[in-house]
């Protein structure tokens, strides 16, 4: 959320906040994340809760010399990485888009999804069926065309959607949409240069494919909010991250862990109703159903995870808004 501050009281260290939602938002000293101090008509990003904001982060000091003497005093830093905060982002922007998030990965990723598994299940062959058909072939990668496309276009919906919502635009499923379509290719092309330099790097002893995931954590955002190219993107990454890379590494563990957990719970309930870990006899609709879930959660958790880690970095380490730098590339 964005807002302005209208009332600081030193004494007890208290204030109000009017949010860009009509609200206004008392905090206390406490709630500050940034290094310098608060300044009336000082614009600031917050987390609203409960009509108190929080985790409060400076953009841009009320005089403009103040902001520049900040600035320099704590070296071109706005605030300090928050890897708490980005996690309440994701899962709160998640919350307040629930139901786009959930029509659109339903139809981009959860359909394509279903289709592959069918292909691959009804004796397609890949889980021991002894029924091969070529029809089912053809059903699966069908399936995975579409889920390829669907997911590239599901990401960019999400980051749009998400990055909007903290800066207090809320957008509709039909604009999300648009965005996506939008945004396929170069999502696309993003996908495919960095996944290739990744498997390079995890093929060469791993750590230089962790090294470049963490580098390019940003560069989907760049793609999204900034409208730049891949490479250029990957670049913008590299520049975002300096400095941070190691609570980000963090933060790709903590988002791996998770994607690890939904896909032993989807699993497990799958096999729970006729489905099988491994070899074995597998239900047709169990699978498919537990492949959906299992697609349908790690797409928009990574998805308005990306969106939050950016946020954050450009938070932090320009001290301005995405929507206001976005500007220049529209």
């Amino acid at each position: 959320m964005r807002g302005e501050v209208t009332t600081i009281d030193e004494a007890a260290g208290t204030g109000v906040i009017a949010g860009d939602d009509g609200i206004a938002y008392a905090f206390d000293a406490s709630s500050i994340r940034s290094a310098p101090p608060l300044l009336v008509g000082q614009r600031v990003d917050f987390v609203a809760a409960d009509g108190f904001a929080t985790e409060i982060i400076a953009l841009a000091a009320a005089p403009a010399v103040q902001a520049a003497n900040a600035s320099a005093a704590s070296g071109g830093a706005h605030g300090s990485f928050d890897l708490g905060r980005v996690i309440q982002r994701t899962f709160a922007s998640i919350r307040q888009n629930w139901m786009v998030f959930l029509v659109a990965s339903i139809i981009l990723v959860g359909i394509p999804s279903a289709i592959q598994t069918f292909g691959q299940l009804n004796g397609g062959g890949l889980y021991g069926a002894d029924d091969f058909r070529l029809s089912n072939i053809l059903i699966g990668l069908v399936g995975w065309v579409l889920w390829i496309i669907g997911t590239y276009m599901l990401q960019g919906m999400v980051v749009k959607v998400t990055v909007n919502g903290f800066n207090g635009k809320a957008m509709g499923l039909g604009p999300a949409f648009e965005a996506g379509v939008r945004l396929f290719l170069p999502l696309l092309g993003l996908g495919i240069v960095a996944g290739l330099g990744m498997i390079l790097g995890f093929i060469l002893l791993i750590v230089p494919g962790l090294i470049l995931a963490v580098i390019w954590s940003a560069s989907t955002g760049a793609v999204v909010i900034e409208g730049r190219g891949v490479f250029e993107s990957l670049q913008r990454s590299r520049d975002l991250t300096r400095g941070y890379r190691w609570p980000i590494f963090g933060l790709v563990v903590i988002y791996a862990v998770v994607s690890i957990v939904i896909g032993m719970l989807v699993g497990g309930i799958g096999a729970a109703t006729g489905g099988s870990f491994l070899n074995g006899p597998t239900n047709l609709f169990a699978g498919m159903a537990t492949t959906v879930i299992s697609n349908i959660l790690t797409g928009v958790i990574g998805g308005a995870g990306a969106a939050a880690l950016y946020y954050e970095l450009r938070s932090v380490k320009e001290g301005v808004g995405p929507d206001q730098l976005a500007a220049v590339f529209d």
